[in-house]
């Protein structure tokens, strides 16, 4: 469940309750010699999936009073109602007194592709998911799936870094090491830290057979673009690119990703449509970073590389390469400045008409390019 993305200090050995008979009955004294004056006792009489459930035993053959209550909502809306009301009153329109607040913040902002995916992505809150989340910074657990990410992405740049540095390559056995100590630093519960474990050092094993040669002392890994004075208009921009190849007066860029691999920029079904158009356009924003940085600018740009890491069931290593027109960059270029214009002046479009589809969100794009004209 969710409720086993929290991670403890390693002080508090905490593990899940409520699991036997015994500590339901135990749990359940301790709440009920808590109530000073009324005890109300819940529960569903059905599953997520319809199923009928039953009270506890324990409360079987007492005097308790059952009673029924029907919502009138249908649950889907009750569903999304809870998702949303908690901080609907935060986000919908932020006040003078939460622009005062973050006044200081957005003098000093830079605006990065995650940051722009956030802001764009209808599916997923749009502009208020982008305050909730980047502005705001509303604390949330980090799934286990990301936590996975995360470890991937510090043991790949451990591999490059160990060859940059010493010219050798890192035997394969020691980064498969380092990836179970970047994913012990997540906190995972055992049966995710034992699943990801065998999925990352399976996948890790299978990527490194396949592409480690191509791995190369003059690669930069997680080059960093805080502070390389990138401007499109007044949008200030931001970013780490995961792997920078400079050969000569050319540079290429490629990008690790977890996950299912995809075979084109096509995409079955509307979740990875999604996925790959934020993905190529995190790949323009890269490629904007190196042609307007104070280091890279007069190098040529031959391309970014979407480059996934775990293989398909049949064991194959996937990459998709990307290349974009001028018209296409200054299409985006513009996408940006709108998108920038919005968040410093905390102007945050309603989103709510938008289909929670990539035909929304391009909706939703083109409407903030015609209002930016």
């Amino acid at each position: 469940s969710r409720g086993r993305l929290i991670g403890y200090p390693e002080n508090l050995t905490i593990s899940p309750n409520a699991d036997t008979y015994d500590e339901r009955l135990r749990l359940y004294f301790v709440t009920m010699t808590r109530a000073k004056r009324r005890l109300f006792l819940t529960y569903a009489t059905s599953n997520d999936n319809g199923k009928d459930t039953l009270m506890a035993s324990f409360l079987t053959g007492t005097s308790l009073r059952k009673i029924e209550n029907q919502p009138h909502e249908t649950i889907s809306h009750l569903v999304k109602q809870a998702q949303i009301s908690w901080h609907d009153r935060v986000t919908r329109k932020p006040t003078a007194t939460m622009k005062s607040l973050l006044a200081p913040m957005l003098e000093n902002y830079k605006l990065s592709a995650t940051h722009l995916n956030n802001f764009i992505d209808v599916s997923r809150g749009g502009p208020q998911g982008f305050l909730m989340n980047n502005l705001l910074r509303f604390p949330q657990a980090k799934s286990a799936q990301a936590a996975f990410g995360t470890a991937v992405h510090a043991t790949l740049q451990k591999a490059h870094t160990h060859l940059t540095v010493t010219g050798e390559r890192r035997p394969t056995e020691d980064i498969l090491g380092d990836f179970v100590r970047e994913l012990q630093k997540q906190r995972l519960d055992t049966n995710d830290f034992e699943s990801f474990a065998t999925r990352g050092t399976d996948a890790l094993s299978k990527f490194l057979n396949a592409e480690y040669s191509s791995f190369a002392p003059g690669q930069k890994s997680e080059l960093n673009f805080a502070n390389q004075n990138v401007f499109v208009g007044d949008a200030h921009l931001t970013g780490s690119l995961d792997l920078v190849d400079i050969n000569e007066n050319h540079i290429i860029v490629t990008d690790y990703k977890t996950g299912k691999p995809s075979r084109n920029w096509k995409g079955n079904g509307e979740y990875e449509k999604i996925k790959l158009h934020k993905y190529r356009q995190q790949l323009m924003f890269y490629q904007l970073l190196c042609e307007r940085s104070r280091d890279f600018a007069k190098l040529e740009f031959d391309g970014a590389i979407l480059q996934f890491v775990e293989p398909t069931p049949n064991g194959e290593i996937v990459m998709l390469d990307a290349s974009f027109s001028r018209a296409e960059l200054e299409e985006f270029a513009q996408l940006i400045k709108a998108i920038w214009r919005r968040i410093i002046a905390l102007d945050l479009p309603d989103i709510s008409n938008y289909p929670a589809t990539l035909k929304g969100i391009l909706q939703f794009e083109q409407d903030l390019l015609d209002k930016n004209d």
